[in-house]
């Protein structure tokens, strides 16, 4: 681990413990490339008690040692470097209970390091002048909240080099999109002497640190997902257990084992605090609680294999959708690509579906489809149904699934992943709302202030992942259970029919 040097700091630092642990790099190598990332929009995400406030902290101390300094000397004709940080949470009483709490820990203005001016609740700064080897350097904090009834035009004369998001996920996104305008304007480039037109030199950042967020959540969307937009860049750490986990030499391995013991009644809080897995910070209901984004998700495109056929799932209405996959000879199920349409009818389906079946690697497969049952509805009439429509439209042909009872279309999926199963693999590039339906947007609907479990809620990943289900539903593992649990209802028939006529015979 290299040691970080902070010039005239450095002896007041190895005063104490936090300030020791300063100037250590970090935690691990994923906080360690956080740190000294000069990405615009970053973030570190990893469970409780991995350092990831302290590793924010590090970052804005070495990005201010790193500034570029002013053009326009100092009275004592020095050049000094000026760094504006504007730290952001949701409320001040969890600004002041907590970031500040921890940034006075990290830099402690009652050792003499900086200076803290503010009081709870209200806005606060921080102020600290040191030197190195290159010269002055001048670090200005200015802590703020946003909440529920900010306004963004209120950011319009908020001008700081860099911005930093305590605790992301319960932050709007509002917030995270207008500070785009905010960052870079102090110093500008002007004042510092960047070329105007040099798009190759990065400046103006927004950097932030999170647990694991909701599926649904922008975060999830913006820096979880492949889809995220180019430049988001996000460095995850492992997970508490993990054999490679970060900050254990402060924590320790025992912190987690108690923090499980404790909220055992709460795995939800376990699977996002601790595990480091997207998910709810509530008890939900969740069709799909054995998915793990680490063990069922493939970060590269899979491939398909022209010897099976590839499955295909519809589902039917106004919002209508496809899932394509394929099981293997072990039973692996694989969803290989997905069509999502937010509006439209079957002919629209249809066109996104020849899309995917175009692909190249699709060439020389053979599709067969399964749908929703109600899309069968209106066969008999002179256009025919939903179903014979996308069929014609498609060229292939469309079965009806077996049914469309909700646990029943649960069933298959989730005997691949019980206890544990790797037997199901998601493209996440092709098939991401069906990973992020798995990872907890597709829950039953209960019933407030009872346990009582509905039909599952609808919103616009449930659609997606019931064209899946429709299709798992005909691969060969399933078919083949199907297969054996009807010979066995048979037998018991006859069986019974036999006691009846007063005669039985096994054979």
């Amino acid at each position: 681990m290299t040691a970080l040097q902070f010039g005239s700091l450095d002896d007041k630092l190895k005063g104490y413990s936090a300030g020791v642990a300063l100037l250590l790099e970090s935690a691990g190598p994923v906080s360690d490339a956080f740190i000294h990332s000069d990405g615009t929009r970053d973030l570190l995400s990893g469970p409780v008690g991995s350092g990831k406030t302290t590793a924010c902290v590090k970052r804005a101390l070495l990005r201010a040692t790193q500034q570029p300094p002013l053009l326009q000397r100092r009275p004592d004709r020095r050049l000094q470097r000026v760094y504006r940080l504007t730290v952001y949470r949701q409320t001040y009483a969890q600004l002041w209970g907590t970031t500040i709490k921890s940034w006075c820990k990290v830099l402690d203005p009652a050792k003499g390091i900086g200076r803290l001016v503010g009081s709870s609740p209200r806005p606060a700064q921080y102020t600290l002048d040191f030197e190195d080897s290159h010269g002055p350097i001048h670090l200005e904090v200015n802590f703020l909240a946003w909440g529920d009834d900010a306004d963004p035009d209120d950011l319009g004369g908020t001008e700081s080099t860099d911005a930093y998001l305590n605790e992301l996920p319960t932050l709007r996104e509002d917030l995270f999109i207008n500070l785009g305008r905010t960052v870079g304007r102090f110093p500008n480039r002007g004042e510092i002497g960047l070329p105007p037109d040099d798009l190759t030199i990065p400046y103006g950042a927004i950097f932030a640190d999170a647990n694991a967020p909701e599926p649904d959540s922008y975060v999830y969307r913006d820096f979880w997902s492949p889809e995220k937009p180019a430049g988001y860049r996000h460095f995850q750490q492992p997970g508490g257990f993990h054999p490679e986990a970060e900050n254990l030499k402060a924590v320790g391995r025992a912190y987690y084992h108690q923090q499980a013991e404790a909220n055992k009644h709460r795995p939800w809080w376990i699977k996002i605090k601790i595990h480091h897995k997207p998910g709810y910070n509530r008890e939900t209901d969740v069709i799909y609680p054995d998915f793990d984004d680490d063990v069922h998700v493939s970060h590269q495109p899979l491939a398909a294999y022209d010897v099976l056929p590839v499955l295909v799932g519809f589902d039917g209405g106004a919002t209508p959708a496809a899932a394509f996959m394929q099981e293997l000879a072990d039973g692996t199920l694989r969803i290989l690509a997905e069509v999502v349409i937010k509006r439209g009818d079957e002919f629209d389906l249809a066109r996104g579906c020849q899309v995917v079946m175009a692909q190249p690697r699709f060439r020389g497969c053979e599709f067969i489809g399964f749908c929703d049952p109600a899309m069968d509805a209106g066969a008999d009439m002179t256009l025919g149904s939903m179903r014979a429509r996308l069929e014609k439209e498609l060229g292939i042909r469309i079965r009806c699934a077996i049914s469309n009872d909700p646990e029943t279309r649960h069933a298959p999926i989730r005997r691949k992943i019980e206890k544990g199963k790797r037997l199901l693999l998601v493209d996440a590039i092709n098939a991401p709302t069906i990973r992020r339906a798995l990872a907890g947007t597709y829950q039953y609907h209960t019933t407030r202030g009872t346990g009582d479990r509905g039909h599952a809620v609808k919103n616009p990943d449930s659609h997606v992942i019931e064209a899946a289900e429709y299709a798992a539903m005909q691969g060969g593992t399933e078919a083949a259970r199907l297969r054996v649990a009807d010979r066995v209802r048979q037998r018991e028939q006859r069986r019974q029919q036999a006691q009846q006529q007063g005669r039985y015979s096994p054979l």
